[in-house]
């Protein structure tokens, strides 16, 4: 893994963090991302940038469903790794 795969990953971790931080906020993403627009209004809302945005609405659901545990798991697991680059 390199640094920029490493840190679209802590990208996507934040993001997955996000959508499951409230039903209100996860609702307008999802809406947002299923849109056929170039994620424009997804990237606003979350301040992310399209490749992210892109990168988030292909993974898959049950990997964007994370408990607070799970997150802050892999979180650590992605800046030992960082760390070690």
């Amino acid at each position: 893994m390199d640094l920029q795969s490493v840190n679209d990953q802590l990208e996507l971790l934040r993001l997955k963090e996000l959508f499951m931080s409230s039903i209100d906020i996860r609702s307008k993403m999802a809406t947002l991302i299923c849109r056929e627009s170039p994620f424009r209004d997804f990237c606003k809302l979350t301040h992310c940038e399209p490749r992210h945005a892109e990168m988030f609405s292909r993974t898959l659901l049950f990997d964007i469903i994370l408990t607070p545990e799970e997150i802050s798991a892999e979180r650590e697991r992605l800046e030992r790794i960082k760390k070690s680059l």
